[in-house]
């Protein structure tokens, strides 16, 4: 269910120091962002979701690339 609505509402990612912030389609945030905390991707510690917009709080020293690389895996 979870990666459904991966999915369904990603758009994009750009990342700025141990920050991410996700862009989704619009009112998918929530769901977006839910997933990604129920999913458990390693190296991100918590979401905070808006309507469109998805702040990403990173665990130090995670590594960027394979956070990318997970979500290119869901397309």
């Amino acid at each position: 269910v979870y990666i459904e609505d991966l999915k369904r509402g990603f758009i994009s990612m750009a990342f700025s120091g141990n920050m991410c912030m996700i862009t989704t389609l619009v009112g998918h945030a929530n769901s977006v962002a839910a997933a990604i905390d129920n999913i458990g991707i390693p190296g991100i510690l918590g979401t905070v979701a808006g309507d469109d917009t998805i702040f990403v709080l990173l665990a130090e020293g995670a590594k960027k690339s394979e956070i990318e690389n997970f979500f290119r895996g869901i397309e």
